[in-house]
C-alpha cells in the first residue's frame, strides 16, 4: 500500500461528487485529495486510519475528512479472505470543494459555523449517533438528487452537522498534514507494513529500513509526523484489532492478546487500559453473555 493522490471522479454538470457504493469489500490505498469527504457507512466494518489516528469503524457511522488529510478505511481481513461469504460493504461517499459554491461563499456571515466545521475537519471528525440520525434521510436522498435540489440537500446536511457540534476529533491536537508528498508516501509504506504485520514481532530496525532511515532518525521523524512514538502507534493498531476480537466474543482474552501481537497478557492488559480507559473484560462485557465473562475471569 502506498499513499496516492486521488482525482475525484465528478461529472461536468455537477459541482460535487456523491455516490453510493455497494461492493464486496473496500479496496483503496492510503490516499488524500483536495476535496473534503463525507463518508457514511450503511453496512461495513473495519479499521480506519485518518492522519495520525487509528481505530475501528462500524455500520451507522458518519465521518468528515478534511482537505488533503491522508486516510484509509479498510475492511477486516475476513472480508478479503472470504469475499463470497462476507456481507457486502454499503457506503455513501460525498466529496466537495470548500468553495464549491464560489470563492465568496465562505465569506458570508451565515456560513461562519460551516467554515469552523471545515477547519475542524483537518483533524478528521466522527459524528455522534444523534447527529448521524438527523442527516440520514438527506444522505440517502442526496445520491439520487439532481439539479438545484442536489445542492440544497448537501447544504441541509452541512447545516445540521455544523450547528450540532456532536462530533469527536480523530487526530490529535497539532496534527499537521502539510508535509511533502514524498513524506506522505514514506508514511504510506510504514503504515502498510504495520497493518500487514502487527500480529508478529516487529523490529524497529526493520521498519526504519522501510523508511530508508537509521533507527534513531526514524523515531524522531515518526514522532514529528504523528505526534506519537512508533511504539504507541503500533500499540494502537494492535489494540484496535483486539477490540474487534473482543466484540466478536469467539476467543478468550489470552488468545486475543497473542493474536493482536502482544507477547504477554500483563503488557496487553496494561496497554489496553491505558488506551481504552478500561480492562479488556470491561470492554467485552456489553457484547458477551455473563456466563462467558465469568469463564474469562476464572
Amino acid at each position: 500500500m502506498k499513499l496516492t493522490y486521488k482525482q475525484t471522479d465528478r461529472k461536468p454538470e455537477n459541482s460535487f461528487s456523491a455516490r453510493q457504493d455497494t461492493i464486496p469489500c473496500i479496496e483503496q490505498d492510503w490516499h488524500f485529495h483536495p476535496e473534503l469527504e463525507l463518508i457514511y457507512f450503511l453496512k461495513s466494518s473495519g479499521t480506519r486510519y485518518v492522519g495520525n489516528s487509528i481505530g475501528n469503524f462500524e455500520a451507522g457511522e458518519l465521518y468528515l475528512i478534511g482537505s488533503n488529510v491522508p486516510h484509509l478505511f479498510r475492511n477486516h481481513r475476513e472480508y478479503y479472505d472470504d469475499i463470497e461469504e462476507s456481507e457486502p460493504a454499503d457506503l455513501i461517499v460525498v466529496k466537495f470543494d470548500r468553495e464549491f459554491l464560489g470563492s465568496t461563499f465562505k465569506d458570508l456571515p451565515e456560513t461562519k459555523s460551516l467554515q469552523v466545521l471545515f477547519d475542524n475537519a483537518n483533524r478528521g471528525l466522527k459524528f455522534s449517533k444523534a447527529a448521524t440520525y438527523l442527516v440520514h434521510t438527506h444522505m440517502v436522498g442526496l445520491v439520487c438528487s439532481t439539479g438545484l435540489s442536489r445542492i440544497v440537500s448537501l447544504l441541509k446536511i452541512l447545516d445540521v452537522l455544523s450547528v450540532s457540534e456532536n462530533y469527536g476529533f480523530l487526530c490529535s491536537n497539532g496534527f499537521d498534514n502539510s508535509y511533502k508528498k514524498s513524506e506522505k508516501e514514506r508514511m504510506g509504506r510504514i503504515i502498510s507494513y504495520l497493518n500487514e504485520n502487527f500480529e508478529n514481532k516487529i523490529e524497529l530496525e526493520t521498519v526504519a529500513s522501510i523508511a530508508h532511515m537509521a533507527p534513531n532518525a526514524f523515531c524522531r521523524y515518526f514522532k514529528k509526523r504523528t505526534q506519537k512514538s512508533f511504539v504507541q502507534f503500533l500499540n494502537e493498531i494492535r489494540i484496535g484489532h483486539a477490540c474487534k476480537l473482543l466484540i466478536e466474543g469467539k476467543h478468550q482474552i489470552t488468545t486475543i492478546c497473542y493474536r493482536s501481537g502482544f507477547n504477554t497478557v500483563t503488557n496487553f492488559n496494561r496497554q489496553f487500559k491505558a488506551l481504552m480507559n478500561m480492562t479488556p473484560t470491561e470492554y467485552m462485557e456489553p457484547y458477551v453473555s455473563k456466563e462467558k465473562l465469568e469463564l474469562e475471569e476464572v
